[in-house]
């Protein structure tokens, strides 16, 4: 499930909650989020525990609908270079 944040500019980013590696805290009010795929961190003005409580609610709860988002993010990124 695609999960709505906006990060410190104010910009909107959808971020897939099976693809976030670490919720970071960078002070009371302010975290970043380590996506996988992404090579820079999305820097968000909440806590890192409510970031947090956020992306585990969007989790799926089977293995086989993670496994199954890695398999398509993998076949995405042969695509890519493919293309390339």
């Amino acid at each position: 499930m695609l999960v709505r944040f906006e990060d410190a500019r104010g910009k909107t980013h959808f971020v897939n909650a099976v693809y976030v590696k670490a919720v970071l805290p960078k002070g009371p009010d302010m975290c970043h989020i380590e996506i996988s795929g992404r090579a820079t961190r999305l820097k968000v003005k909440m806590t890192a525990q409510n970031a947090a409580e956020i992306i585990n609610a969007a989790m799926p709860n089977s293995l086989e609908a993670i496994l199954a988002a890695e398999d398509q993010n993998h076949t995405d990124q042969m695509a890519a270079a493919a293309a390339i």
